[in-house]
């Protein structure tokens, strides 16, 4: 079978003209479901396979394979190049990192105005101060009186978020048209000052999700959250901590209640992070203190993540993939991570 890749090839697959059951189709970076249709109207290939996205929301004659090359290639670069702390001190209940507009990074920042939270660090490029509500109305007033906001308090969610900016390592920068300020890398963002804004937080809101959709995918975002040593909650992911803990992950099942990860919708899957939440993210000090108690189990995960396991998870689970599958991997490692060196064998 033959590989067709994104990453090569553009997003939209410019001078590819037709996709048949003899390609294999690589999809870099994260996608929806509406890109797959948008796609597949070149035709349908024999399978897919992505680098960041653990599964999609889907059912689809075509087979999907999401091993994490992205995520694992990345954490090679990370960990060999990145100044880590070993002290535990905390300045913030939590930190969230939003640079690229997003529908469940919008509901972050409004959550976190709703909620009246105050002790909290972050990094906003402030490209944006509005966001589409349609669908977050939809799926509103499609849960009736089990909807977290009511009628008279949706205004909020369609007022323009008020967040200074204050984007970590080039705070001179303006966004651009894809509502998101360009940087060098995640190694030097990270050794330029993202390294305290997780370092000293207790907990990280992870922002990674796909749209509205019922979907997992994991980038710099999850590793960052290691990395620091910080309790995870994903704001807007579907079953996220479920698909981190599979991977081999403490979640801290015991201290975040991350049964938010499981509503149908987005608008519900990112208040409930919150509410089931909320005395941690606003108790400093009781969120600090469990901290410390988890001391060696937040060193535990980021020591997984210095020996490699992710990657030795990813090669794993590849190993399990069909051959014909297999044989694509080194292909779309060379294509897409040239100069990482990631066990495929």
């Amino acid at each position: 079978m033959q590989l067709i890749s994104t990453y090569e090839h553009g997003r939209n697959l410019g001078k590819i003209k037709e996709l048949t059951k003899d390609h294999v189709l690589h999809i870099w970076d994260m996608f929806d479901q509406e890109y797959i249709d948008e796609i597949l109207e070149k035709g349908s290939p024999g399978a897919i396979i992505g680098d960041s996205v653990a599964t999609i929301p889907y059912s689809s004659p075509i087979p999907y394979y999401g091993p994490l090359l992205w995520p694992a290639c990345e954490q090679l670069d990370l960990t060999k190049n990145c100044q880590l702390d070993d002290n535990i001190s905390t300045s913030s209940c939590f930190n969230f990192m939003i640079n690229k507009k997003m529908i469940n990074r919008y509901l972050c920042i409004k959550l976190v105005q709703h909620f009246n939270l105050s002790n909290y660090d972050y990094t906003f490029s402030n490209a944006f101060q509005h966001e589409d509500m349609t669908l977050t109305l939809a799926e509103l007033n499609s849960l009736g009186n089990r909807a977290p906001f009511d009628q008279d308090s949706r205004g909020f969610l369609l007022s323009p978020i008020k967040l200074k900016k204050r984007f970590v390592g080039d705070v001179n920068s303006t966004p651009n048209e894809y509502f998101a300020i360009t940087y060098e890398n995640n190694k030097t963002s990270w050794n330029g000052g993202l390294n305290n804004v997780f370092s000293q937080s207790a907990i990280s809101l992870i922002t990674e999700t796909i749209g509205y959709q019922k979907s997992a995918c994991f980038s710099e975002k999850t590793l960052f959250s290691v990395m620091g040593l910080t309790f995870p909650i994903w704001v807007g992911g579907y079953n996220q901590a479920a698909e981190w803990k599979d991977l081999g992950f403490d979640t801290f099942d015991d201290i975040i209640d991350h049964s938010y990860q499981s509503y149908d919708t987005l608008i519900e899957r990112c208040y409930y992070a919150f509410e089931k939440n909320l005395d941690l993210l606003s108790n400093k000090d009781k969120t600090a203190e469990l901290r410390l108690q988890c001391a060696d189990r937040l060193r535990n995960n980021r020591d997984l993540l210095l020996n490699d396991h992710l990657s030795t998870v990813v090669h794993d689970q590849i190993s399990r993939f069909p051959l014909e599958i297999q044989s694509c991997v080194p292909e779309i490692l060379r294509i897409s991570f040239p100069d990482l060196l990631l066990k495929t064998t």
